[in-house]
């Protein structure tokens, strides 16, 4: 019940208190409405029902130990791609200071496009000549082979934004690899680190337990899970050959997590009826900017 300071009678139980809360027929008709919207809700769910939000689990991700071997390596077209940093000088071309309030040096920032759509884009790091800008995101990004780059180093202006460098690059693939630096006509030179897209070890499927029911609900791009065939949508029906309907509470989580590094075998049912047999092993994870997976 919403509680108005009132008695067991409903009335306020200090003089005023009604006026505090009613001033007026018009507020008094729009208090009215919202406990005639409560209450019509509260029967709702009463008699329907309301919808349940399942809790989404997942089994866990790890780091990579050093010097293992991938299998499978990374796609030819994911890279990770991060900015290390900038040397920019002391004054613009035309020798005027990079910023007439705040300091002398600019806030750059950088944004690399992707046949002209922006791919990533670094946090503004204030007046700097030096950015490293540590706050970015560190993630991998697909870049189909023959792909064109632009990097663009900007200072951040409070009215209009000014660019110090604009460098187009040719296909990842053919030229670069590792630490990537380049002079630019204003004086300024952009470090980029380009690699093989990072990985992570999981299964990488994402389920949701619902009443004596387990759903599949997201599927990591590039991971054990989507190359057996995993999809979303699929109901689990069995773990390790044990019928989902007939486990306690907490034993599919357990079950799981549990057989990850060894393997699990999964009875899956596609909505259409079609079962699939699957056993999952712990492997490369080659998480895709956005999937919430973080990088090392």
């Amino acid at each position: 019940m919403i509680g108005l300071s009132a008695g067991e009678s409903g009335s306020p139980k200090e003089p005023g208190a009604a006026r505090r809360l009613v001033r007026g027929p018009r507020a008094a008709a729009g208090v009215a409405r919202g406990l005639a919207s409560w209450a019509a809700l509260v029967l709702a769910c009463s008699g329907a029902g309301c919808g349940v939000i399942y809790p989404e689990l997942s089994p866990p991700v790890r780091s990579v130990p050093a010097g293992a071997q991938l299998d499978p390596p990374p796609p030819g077209d994911l890279y990770f791609i991060a900015v290390k940093g900038a040397q920019i000088p002391e004054r613009t071309r035309d020798g005027r200071k990079w910023d007439s309030v705040g300091g002398s040096a600019p806030d750059p920032y950088v944004v690399i496009k992707l046949e002209g759509r922006e791919l990533l884009r670094t946090p503004v790091q204030s007046n700097t000549l030096s950015p490293t800008w540590p706050g970015q995101k560190r993630a991998n990004y697909r870049v189909p082979r023959g792909s064109r780059l632009t990097v663009e180093l900007w200072d951040s202006n409070p009215v209009n934004n000014h660019p110090i460098c604009v460098k187009r690059l040719s296909s990842l693939a053919d030229a670069y690899q590792g630490e990537l630096n380049f002079d630019c006509p204003s004086g300024a030179r952009v470090s980029l680190q380009v690699e093989p897209a990072h990985a992570k070890l999981g299964l990488g499927l994402y389920y949701e337990l619902r009443t004596r029911k387990i759903f599949v609900t997201r599927v990591l791009e590039e991971s054990p899970a989507r190359r057996a065939g995993v999809a979303k949508g699929q109901e689990i029906v069995a773990i390790q050959d044990r019928l989902v309907a007939e486990l306690e509470e907490g034993a599919p989580q357990s079950l799981i997590n549990a057989n990850a590094t060894t393997g699990v075998k999964l009875t899956l049912r596609a909505p259409a009826g079609d079962e699939l047999v699957v056993t999952l092993k712990n492997g490369p994870i080659y998480p895709v900017v956005g999937e919430s997976i973080g990088i090392d």
